[in-house]
C-alpha cells in the first residue's frame, strides 16, 4: 500500500449509532475508504473474506460472534491484516486479552476519536510522527464540528 492510497476500513459494532459515528470520525479524518460495516461478529469475519480491507475495526460486545471471536477468526485467515478491538469496556487486563485473541490493539470507546485515529497511526506509520503524516490527516475536532 502506497502513502497515497486509502487505507481500507472494514467496521463492525452493533449499535448503529456508534456504527455511523466511526464512520464519520475516518470520513472527516481523510485517508480511509469504508469498505464494508457489520452489526454482529460473524458478519464481519464473512465481510472480511471478500472485501480484504487493511485494517477491521471490532465492537467487543456484539450478537453471534463477538469482537474477541471475530479477532481470532480474522487472524487466521488474514495474518496480515490489521485488526483493532474497541469498547465501552475498558482496563489492561481487557486490552492485553485483545491481543492474545488476535488484535493488534484495544481502544476505549471514551478515546474515540483521536485515541483510534493515533492507533491507526501507530498501526500504519510506525516510527513516525502521528501529527505529521501525509497517509493519515488527524483533525482535533470532531466530526460535528465541522
Amino acid at each position: 500500500m502506497s502513502p497515497a492510497e486509502p487505507i481500507r476500513v472494514l467496521i463492525a459494532d452493533d449499535s448503529p449509532t456508534a456504527l455511523r459515528s466511526v464512520c464519520e470520525y475516518l470520513e472527516f479524518a481523510g485517508g480511509f475508504e469504508i469498505v464494508g460495516t457489520a452489526s454482529d461478529g460473524l458478519n464481519a469475519v464473512q465481510l472480511t473474506m471478500l472485501r480484504k480491507p487493511d485494517l477491521v475495526l471490532l465492537d467487543l460486545s456484539m450478537p453471534r460472534v463477538n469482537g474477541l471471536e471475530a479477532a481470532e477468526q480474522i487472524r487466521l485467515s488474514s495474518p496480515d491484516l490489521r485488526v483493532i478491538i474497541f469498547s465501552e469496556l475498558h482496563g489492561l487486563s481487557l486490552a492485553d486479552e485483545c491481543r492474545r485473541r488476535g488484535a493488534d490493539s484495544f481502544v476505549p470507546k471514551s478515546l474515540l476519536p483521536e485515541g483510534l485515529l493515533l492507533e491507526i497511526q501507530r498501526l500504519f506509520n510506525p516510527g513516525s510522527s502521528a501529527r505529521s503524516s501525509s497517509n493519515i490527516k488527524l483533525k482535533s475536532s470532531r466530526p460535528g464540528d465541522r
